[in-house]
């Protein structure tokens, strides 16, 4: 597909999926941020809650049906939903387009080579070390809550472990 009409047919996943006040944010800049550090920073004052996920990742897709439910009740009690792709630079226009065409409202960050490391690192404590979906917890603080938090079709489950998880924590000052 020339991108050109990659461009038309997000553009049009875009206005007819989402409301005005939550469309998908890509994050500017992405490819420079170089660690977990600095992405959390972009949210300071804020917990995160992490969505480690790929394209090509069928069970990454099947979580996206409870994506809905998970971005309105984080943003009641102020949790930025933050979607990290771990796709190659070739699949960009797919990326982009999968974020619209599965309705991800939430914050975007295709992870260049350094941030994919840092995660893993922190994960697993190795770099190219992956296991997809996965999810991470963190507090306002940019300190890490939980590196195996709840995945989003437990619904209720997943709810109650962040508030309990960020307890009194999670509001911002």
């Amino acid at each position: 597909m020339s991108t050109f009409f990659t461009l038309i047919y997000i553009s049009v996943l875009h206005f007819s999926s989402y409301r005005q006040d939550d469309p998908p944010k890509i994050i500017d800049n992405y490819a420079s941020i170089q660690s977990i550090e600095q992405l959390t920073k972009l949210f300071k004052g804020k917990p995160l809650y992490i969505d480690l996920w790929a394209t090509w990742c069928e069970p990454c897709i099947e979580e996206f049906k409870y994506s809905g439910e998970l971005y309105k009740h984080m943003k009641n009690i102020g949790v930025q939903v933050v979607y990290i792709s771990i796709d190659k630079d070739a699949q960009d226009s797919l990326w982009r387009a999968d974020i619209y065409k599965y309705k991800l409202s939430g914050n975007h960050i295709r992870a260049c080579k350094s941030l994919q490391d840092s995660l893993s690192t922190l994960i697993w404590g190795a770099k190219d070390v992956y296991s997809i979906p996965h999810y991470l917890l963190f507090d306002k603080n940019g300190r890490v809550v939980d590196k195996a938090a709840p995945e989003p079709h437990t619904g209720q489950k997943l709810f109650d472990f962040i508030e309990e998880k960020l307890k009194g924590r999670y509001r911002s000052a």
